[in-house]
């Protein structure tokens, strides 16, 4: 029986996810701070964090403590089940993976992080000039937020928890 929500979120918007995950399921969410307290562990979890490049921060660690039910993967591009597969390589990751669609939040990123997220717009709109969505994205931020994005993580949590 999954016992909570862990999130690690940098910006703002895995922890947007984390809340509306846990008022659809009735399941408490915690940050990963709170959970050293409320959570025991190896207790079953569902784990939410930020994508940085092809890492998702905090994964190996949560992994070792508790049990992983599912994985919410946030980052700012769009979804696709290539990134998805490519996450899920990359992390080594045997559990279920879902990518949710987060954004960027310029104003909660320190100013290295800022500068490295413009460098990587600047290289997206070299390499594809027509993509005007993620060139305005990493050039002035944004919110892509959406509890639709979590209907499949929902159904499939729904279905193991009630096997």
């Amino acid at each position: 029986m999954i016992k909570a929500i862990i999130y690690q979120s940098k910006t703002g918007h895995t922890k947007e996810y984390a809340k509306i995950l846990s008022k659809e399921l009735k399941i408490p969410c915690y940050s990963v701070q709170d959970a050293k307290e409320k959570v025991n562990k190896k207790d079953e979890i569902i784990y939410l964090s930020w994508i940085r490049a092809t890492t998702i921060v905090g994964y190996k660690k949560i992994n070792k403590k508790y049990q992983i039910a599912a994985i919410g993967a946030v980052g700012a591009y769009p979804k696709s089940d290539e990134y998805t597969k490519q996450l899920k390589e990359y992390n080594h990751i045997t559990q279920e993976l879902f990518y949710l669609r987060g954004g960027i939040n310029y104003e909660k990123l320190n100013k290295f992080y800022q500068k490295i997220l413009k460098l990587v717009g600047k290289a997206i709109t070299l390499e594809n000039p027509r993509d005007k969505e993620m060139s305005r994205l990493f050039e002035k931020g944004g919110n892509f937020v959406n509890s639709k994005q979590l209907k499949p993580m929902i159904e499939y949590i729904k279905g193991v928890t009630n096997e």
